[in-house]
């Protein structure tokens, strides 16, 4: 039922998919929630360790992503543009400070994720927009492509309760 993300760069867009033994409504949680996005979000080895999410039209998501190897913090902030649960999140996301002010350190996208029904699990689906060819080379440039594909594994672990709960996160 579950297996690898298939990844697909078409021009400006990235498209990642994965089905998932989870339902809509559990995968939706692991997608909206602070607690449950602090145990999985972000590739390996760069947890989540701030995390707040209003989940409405014009609501924010507001992150912080450590390294554990380096302490480097990477801020980040999306903004909702449409919230249907549990089937579709649009939003904007860009680089922000800690206080949540957007900054121009890594290329913004344009996101929308939608979760389907599929057997006994759902079928995600993630398509990440640039709008112009600079910063999809930048975001690709910083492993966006990896990272999101990693950050879907730790997903998969982190539904899956046989799993550790991953370095960094809170218990």
């Amino acid at each position: 039922m579950t297996g690898a993300t298939t990844v697909t760069r078409d021009g400006r867009t990235l498209t990642l998919e994965r089905a998932f033994a989870a339902s809509p409504e559990r995968l939706w949680r692991a997608l909206t929630e602070p607690d449950e996005l602090m145990r999985w979000w972000g590739p390996p080895g760069h947890p989540v360790v701030h995390c707040t999410a209003d989940v409405r039209p014009g609501g924010v998501w507001h992150y912080c992503l450590r390294s554990v190897r380096t302490g480097r913090e990477v801020w980040a902030r999306a903004v909702y543009q449409e919230v249907v649960p549990p089937e579709r999140l649009t939003y904007l996301e860009r680089s922000s400070t800690s206080e949540g002010d957007v900054t121009d350190e890594r290329p913004g996208a344009f996101g929308t994720i939608t979760l389907r029904p599929d057997g006994p699990g759902a079928r995600f689906r993630a398509v990440l927009r640039w709008l112009d060819d600079l910063d999809r080379d930048r975001a690709f440039r910083a492993g966006v492509a990896e990272g999101f594909s990693a950050a879907l594994d730790l997903l998969h672990d982190h539904l899956d309760d046989s799993h550790p709960r991953r370095e960094g996160t809170r218990p």
